[in-house]
């Protein structure tokens, strides 16, 4: 049900998730070609590539993304659209990329659904990181999503344009107080539980 690729930008992960033959992809921040494999291998249809945030090493392969995927919808929170499209805030500036990803983005907002198969994943919009960061909270799984809001023992820094700390941290005590069991799995690093954090 979940694949996770380790091999991203600044070691991001990127996530497929499947159920019943289709498939979302969360980030995009490593090279398509090992998830084109998986993909193909697994006879899947990936109906949406979700940004879980604007940032360079989540979507600097999004070109690549929408070539080989060219039926699924791209999403991302409405409030993330400015970052996207602003190289200091992407950060992709400081990599010496100054990249613009301008694209035909799905907007989505808090409380909106995107469905895998039989699975039910609930946006939670998480802003801080950067103004759009959300999180995708499967509650029949008990799985979530976090981009860089909430990592294993840390969370997202928030000294890139847009950032907020007090944003940051109403976000990540939102998280703190779901169920302990949840397992969540970030933009970078190890999947936990959400007990794991609760300290």
């Amino acid at each position: 049900m979940i694949k996770v690729f380790y091999n991203g930008l600044l070691s991001s992960n990127v996530y497929v998730v499947y159920d019943s033959g289709e498939a979302i992809i969360i980030d995009c921040g490593a090279p398509v070609n090992d998830i084109s494999l998986f993909v193909k291998e697994n006879d899947l249809r990936v109906k949406a590539i979700v940004l879980t945030h604007g940032h360079y090493d989540h979507v600097n392969y999004i070109e690549d993304y929408i070539n080989e995927f060219g039926d699924a919808s791209l999403i991302c929170h409405s409030d993330e659209i400015k970052v996207l499209n602003d190289s200091e805030a992407n950060v992709s500036i400081y990599f010496g990329e100054g990249r613009i990803y301008n694209y035909d983005y799905s907007t989505v907002n808090e409380g909106d659904i995107i469905t895998v198969g039989s699975l039910e994943f609930i946006v939670m919009h998480t802003p801080g990181h950067t103004p759009g960061g959300m999180c995708l909270y499967c509650e029949k799984k008990k799985l979530l999503f976090t981009g860089d809001t909430l990592f294993h023992m840390g969370y997202g820094r928030t000294d890139f344009k847009y950032g907020d700390r007090r944003l940051l941290l109403c976000s990540v005590l939102r998280l703190l107080r779901l169920d302990g069991s949840i397992t969540f799995y970030s933009g970078h690093g190890e999947k936990a539980k959400i007990k794991d954090e609760q300290i």
